[in-house]
């Protein structure tokens, strides 16, 4: 595993190092079983608490989980740090409405993915720890929803991830280790790159698209190697998420160590 040396700071979020593998928002556990959303946004929520006072819930985390991904930070502890509201955001109204506060909202104001913390984290020290099995799929599972298609492939241990995207007439090709250090070019490109929603071009939108699969399908998802295809139309974390649990539901996901 991999986590940060020492506390790293981004818009919205400051990372802290975890001692254990696995992600964290806020104090919830950045897996399928704590997706409370998955559409538009995905929201981490742990609905095993009957409040929401206390930061169980944490809004458009899909942006700092696929930079920690692209970064290959395997293990973390998120913080939202924001202090003020912005009520020109849905999130921000409703954290306000439920008496929650600014910082349970972790995305990027502007659409973006989080150039801060990428940058900050291309310069900071990782710390490895024990090695984790690798997970992949024991067989492709195929997922549709709200217009697209996406299917998750077996790859061989350690080959990473291998995005082919489609959004419109725009796409992409990309290669992703998410335990590892990855293409710097790769990474720059994405972070200008804003959501679908505020993209002025189909070719940038597929472009954003890489920091949401990998947030949904590797972080989220658990996956080291696959080969990823995937068309996609609005609202499309309901089917890169809907992959990730359809895989885990159908006991289709295997966990591999080096031999």
């Amino acid at each position: 595993m991999r986590t940060v040396a020492s506390p790293v700071e981004g818009t919205e979020v400051r990372v802290e190092p975890k001692q254990s593998p696995g992600i964290e928002v806020n104090g919830v556990p950045a897996t399928v079983d704590y997706v409370g959303k998955a559409d538009v946004r995905v929201d981490l929520v742990d609905e095993t608490r009957s409040d929401l006072v206390d930061g169980t819930r944490s809004f458009v985390v899909e942006h700092v989980l696929g930079v920690l991904g692209l970064r290959g930070v395997t293990a973390a502890n998120v913080v939202g740090t924001r202090e003020e509201w912005d009520f020109a955001r849905p999130e921000h109204r409703f954290c306000y409405a439920a008496e929650m506060d600014p910082g349970n909202v972790v995305g990027h104001a502007a659409g973006l993915p989080n150039p801060a913390l990428a940058e900050a984290l291309g310069e900071a020290d990782l710390a490895a720890g024990d090695s984790q099995p690798r997970q992949t799929v024991t067989e492709p599972v195929t997922h549709a929803a709200n217009g697209g298609e996406i299917e998750l492939r077996p790859r061989e241990h350690g080959a990473g991830v291998r995005f082919d995207v489609t959004y419109g007439d725009a796409t992409i090709e990309a290669e992703v280790d998410p335990r590892a250090d990855n293409d710097e070019e790769l990474i720059e490109s994405v972070m200008d790159s804003k959501t679908p929603y505020l993209s002025p071009s189909e070719e940038e939108a597929v472009t954003h698209s890489i920091v949401d699969l990998v947030s949904d399908v590797a972080v989220v998802g658990g996956f080291d190697d696959l080969v990823v295809e995937a068309e996609l139309a609005d609202a499309y974390h309901e089917l890169t998420i809907g992959a990730s649990c359809k895989a885990h539901e159908n006991g289709l996901v295997e966990r591999r160590r080096e031999s």
